[in-house]
């Protein structure tokens, strides 16, 4: 009896722990995720990561990894390559003109963020600016400065539950990255 009652509350414990490591939010606190953790800890298949439902790890392995049409938005410009975008790259800079300027937002799942600079890691991230992205799942924080996921997760707001947040220090050109 002792033994059932102690293999239960493992695995009560096994099962608690990994949803509150997949939480988007903590404690009502922004979670950002260090992408290596994903990729080395999760393995493939789906992980549990925001309010919104699950996260298909190879899905995002591929739109990560693998080439895809893209948007690429920089210094008010888009340059769109393919005909239906899955990834859109921008910087910090770029964020509050996205609305008005990217068309093709029904594809988009994922936005890889650049932060490209010490003054850029401390500014405010609005995600309000992915509102009218319908597919968007997945916001990826790719810096080429030292910084945390808390640091990131403090500078953001509008924060909308149905995104997965993540991130990587990337030293040197981050847009190759």
């Amino acid at each position: 009896m002792k033994q059932k009652l102690l293999l239960i509350l493992m695995l009560v414990s096994f099962c608690s722990g990994v949803f509150a490591q997949g939480s988007a939010t903590r404690n009502g606190t922004i979670v950002v995720t260090d992408m290596n953790s994903i990729f080395s800890t999760r393995g493939t298949g789906s992980a549990r990561m925001s309010n919104a439902g699950t996260m298909n790890v190879e899905r995002l392995k591929v739109l990560v990894d693998q080439v895809q049409s893209s948007v690429y938005y920089y210094s008010g410009e888009a340059k769109t390559y393919g005909d239906v975008p899955t990834n859109l790259y921008t910087d910090i800079g770029s964020l509050g003109q996205l609305n008005n300027s990217i068309t093709s937002k029904q594809s988009i799942e994922i936005v890889t963020i650049n932060i490209n600079t010490a003054s850029e890691v401390n500014s405010t991230i609005d995600l309000a600016a992915f509102s009218n992205f319908p597919n968007l799942k997945y916001i990826y924080f790719v810096s080429s400065q030292n910084t945390t996921s808390e640091n990131i997760a403090n500078h953001i707001v509008n924060y909308d539950n149905r995104f997965n947040l993540f991130y990587k220090i990337a030293k040197g050109d981050s847009r190759n990255q």
